[in-house]
Formats: C-alpha cells, sequence, structure tokens
C-alpha cells in the first residue's frame, strides 16, 4: 500500500522519530525531577500514548471529555482536562471521578471555583502568561480569592502560552517559556504565601 492509497483522516508516524522525540524530552524533564504529561488531543491514539506513558505510570493532558473516557478506559487514571470547565460539564466530570477517575479541571474565575468546590473536583488555576488566553494574570487578586474557594481542592496552577504558536525564532521561544515559567511561579508562590498552596 502506499501514501495516496490510504483514507483520510488518519495518523501516519514515523515510530523510530516519535521514540526518539519521547527520549528526548524525557531526558530534558529528568534532571529537573518534572515527569512527562503529554497531551493526547494530537495522537487520539492509545497505542501513541503509551509510548511516551504507560498507563497507571504518569498523567496525560486531554481536551475533551470524551478523550477523558477513552483513556481512562485504558487504563489511564490521572487526567488534567485542559480546558476551562463548564458548568454544563461538571455532571460528565463527576461521573468520570465517581468511576475511579482523578480528573483534574482547569478555571479562571470565582463562580467556576464555587461550583467545582460545591462538587469535591480538583481544580488548577489557569494563568494568563501571555495575554492571548484564558486565565488570571499575574497579580490579579482574584488569584486568592479563588484559592480560597478551591480550598483543598486547589491542585495548584498551570498555565499555556498559546502565542507561542506564532514564534519565529528560537529566541522568541525561549523568552516565552521564560514568561510562562516566571508567570506560574509567581502566582504558585503568592498561592503558598497565603497558606493556599
Amino acid at each position: 500500500m502506499t501514501l495516496d492509497q490510504l483514507e483520510t483522516p488518519l495518523l501516519l508516524l514515523d515510530r523510530v522519530r516519535l521514540e526518539r522525540n519521547l527520549a528526548r524530552m524525557r531526558d530534558k524533564l529528568a534532571p529537573h525531577g518534572v515527569a512527562l504529561r503529554p497531551h493526547v488531543k494530537t495522537a487520539k491514539a492509545v497505542d501513541v500514548v503509551k509510548l511516551a506513558v504507560a498507563p497507571g505510570a504518569g498523567g496525560i493532558t486531554v481536551s475533551t471529555l470524551k478523550e477523558a473516557e477513552q483513556f481512562f478506559a485504558a487504563g489511564y487514571r490521572d487526567i488534567l482536562y485542559a480546558v476551562g470547565i463548564a458548568p454544563s460539564k461538571l455532571d460528565h466530570v463527576t461521573a468520570l471521578r465517581s468511576s475511579g477517575c482523578d480528573l483534574t479541571v482547569i478555571l479562571d474565575n470565582i463562580e467556576a471555583a464555587h461550583a467545582v468546590a460545591g462538587r469535591g473536583v480538583p481544580a488548577l488555576i489557569e494563568i494568563d502568561s501571555d495575554g492571548h488566553r484564558a486565565g488570571v494574570k499575574p497579580g490579579d487578586a482574584r488569584l486568592l480569592e479563588i484559592g480560597r474557594v478551591l480550598g483543598r481542592h486547589l491542585r495548584g496552577v498551570m498555565t499555556h502560552a498559546g502565542g507561542s504558536y506564532d514564534c519565529k525564532s528560537v529566541d522568541e521561544i525561549r523568552s516565552y517559556a521564560r514568561r510562562e515559567r516566571e508567570a506560574v511561579v509567581q502566582c504558585a508562590s503568592e498561592l503558598k504565601r497565603a497558606g493556599l498552596g
């Protein structure tokens, strides 16, 4: 069979290159004591994700609750749903959690924090590290308010600088990475100083 005989859409990967890239990412993270938590939205295939992290050996990130269901059924328990939680999705989230899935959500406002805390769902506060996405900006008083509402359900902070996709050079990518790191460290430190982290 040749490429032009394959029906799309499909996922076609060079396994040697994929495994080499995964090893390189793990090697870069290891000295920092950080585990790889792959975002599975592109591959969407359990066999591919297993190359990055075996079921039960680490966490993954999803963009839909259907992805969370699929990967939970395949043995992944530690799942981050990396889309700002909407109240209409909380029944689905709590059903997954009731089944044994350690599903964490993200949020950036008081209303969502109340809804999530009321259901006992763990959450990360999304930090706006680039001014292009949702999230709480570093220094915003809402950070501590949200942290207080979440209380014991607060699992920390997260960010994603979507503006980095427009970078044209390695220096620009490094600059975005530095801004992301500084923003989450500042916010996590602020939460800890307030006794919330």
